[in-house]
């Protein structure tokens, strides 16, 4: 046999290790679009059609694993709170402040917020 060929087998966590390398690039070309142009853009319409580097963005922190996901939760009172998501079947989400959010819009950008705090946060790329 000539050459050298790479199984499954020879790599089990290839799936992974190249999400992995997608996630850093990702990243990294978040850091270097990510301005105050695109956090208004994403302010003034959280929802629809945006530019590529916001679509981007969005898209990054879609695919992030449910355990690094925010969401919103209902008040009594009819306002919005921010929670964190536990990725585990059985586990409540964990309320993250007392703030509360008039619209879901006002939600969606604390979101949004926090996780570009939190990808700045990341060590890598």
């Amino acid at each position: 046999m000539s050459g050298l060929t790479m199984t499954d087998s020879d790599c089990p966590d290839a799936d992974h290790h190249f999400f992995e390398y997608f996630c850093r690039k990702q990243r990294a070309y978040i850091k270097q679009v990510l301005n105050d142009d695109v956090i208004e853009e994403y302010k003034k319409s959280p929802l629809g059609k945006h530019s590529e580097p916001l679509e981007r963005t969005l898209a990054y922190f879609r695919r992030l694993p449910m355990q690094l996901q925010y969401g919103l939760i209902r008040r009594a009172d009819g306002t919005f709170g921010m929670i964190a998501l536990s990725g585990k079947r059985g586990t409540s989400p964990v309320h993250l402040s007392d703030t509360h959010f008039e619209t879901l819009e006002d939600g969606y950008f604390h979101i949004f917020l926090q996780q570009i705090e939190d990808l700045k946060a990341h060590e890598d790329g």
